[in-house]
């Protein structure tokens, strides 16, 4: 994804407003604190953490980070989304990474990855194939839709090991 320098705020404020616009209250950043994007070696990066609208508590949380870096004029979402759900009551986690681009594509020949534990810890396989995630907009849908429909069966992914 390719923005203008100036909408980097802009796409972070984007991202924070549709995570709340589905009843999940951000807790990173905390109330009342501005969303911050931070300098990296190469960029800015994110974070937004968020629970999940539901009576059960532990609630389930969402995790969004993203790295941009300058290209060009604009910024480019770089080798770096993680997107995660964590759901304690179901004890379940999945997510979906780009990450560590270089050391993983030696490995594994792919350079997305999806997580999958149910239950959480009980690790069957440590990278599934995934596919790349467009955005973080895409993330979040994902993620919302993942809780929404619940745990699936793990096995059914592809293991990259």
């Amino acid at each position: 994804m390719l923005v203008r320098e100036d909408a980097c705020e802009l796409y972070l404020t984007n991202v924070a407003e549709l995570i709340e616009r589905h009843g999940i209250s951000l807790t990173r950043p905390g109330p009342g604190e501005d969303l911050e994007l931070v300098s990296t070696e190469k960029g800015v990066a994110y974070e937004l953490i968020g629970l999940m609208p539901h009576p059960d508590v532990p609630s389930a949380q969402i995790e969004v980070r993203e790295s941009l870096a300058p290209i060009g004029g604009g910024w480019y979402r770089t080798s770096s989304y993680e997107y995660e759900l964590i759901d304690p009551v179901r004890d379940y986690r999945r997510a979906f990474h780009f990450h560590d681009a270089g050391w993983f594509v030696d490995r594994y020949q792919v350079a997305v990855h999806e997580h999958c534990e149910q239950p959480m810890g009980d690790i069957a396989c440590e990278h599934y194939a995934g596919s790349p995630v467009r955005d973080a907009y895409a993330g979040v849908t994902m993620l919302i839709a993942a809780w929404i429909e619940g745990p699936i069966n793990c096995a059914t992914l592809d293991c990259l090991a």
